[in-house]
């Protein structure tokens, strides 16, 4: 054989020897993957009671009654004395009621004003609060969470007397 016959065959060997090193019929490898999930219970919003702005005398000058979420009320103008709340039906912040999975995050929100009316004869309400200004809260470890909400009733000099009512939109966004 000769030298160069030899070289050949030589490297034929080592040509074949890197392929298979590299290659290897079988060589595998395992590794686990994770997934995960979560299916939350439905969320609900529920109103429970309404805002209630009491009964009032008809006013000479105007005003307005703010309710708290809290509870407590504050008035303006006439309104403010003391035989202008009749108080037949007492002022009262409305509640709400937000179920769903315990721990979850929720924000509130809802228009800056909308009109209650009487026939044709109307009132503005408005300057919602939660507590403080319209935020939102954490469902409880029961499920569910209350939380109430006031406003400001504007009552202009010489309002038609009667029943006034509408309503409000709430929305509750959870993250």
């Amino acid at each position: 054989m000769t030298k160069r016959r030899l070289a050949a065959l030589c490297a034929t060997i080592v040509t074949l020897s890197a392929t298979h090193a590299l290659a290897r019929s079988g060589d595998t490898s395992v590794s686990t993957g994770s997934a995960s999930a979560v299916v939350a219970i439905t969320t609900k919003l529920t109103a429970i009671s309404a805002l209630q702005f009491g009964t009032m005398t008809q006013p000479v000058t105007g005003g307005t009654i703010t309710i708290s979420p809290l509870g407590g009320f504050t008035t303006t103008g006439d309104l403010g004395s003391a035989t202008a709340i009749a108080q037949s039906t007492p002022p009262a912040a409305a509640s709400f009621t937000v179920t769903g999975m315990p721990g979850m995050l929720f924000a509130a929100s809802g228009v800056s004003q909308v009109t209650i009316s009487n026939g044709s004869a109307k009132l503005t309400l408005g300057q919602f609060t939660i507590n403080g200004s319209f935020s939102g809260g954490q469902i409880g470890a029961n499920g569910s969470v209350m939380f109430y909400i006031g406003g400001t009733l504007t009552v202009p000099a010489g309002q038609a007397p009667g029943i006034y009512a509408g309503t409000f939109p709430i929305t509750v966004t959870y993250f």
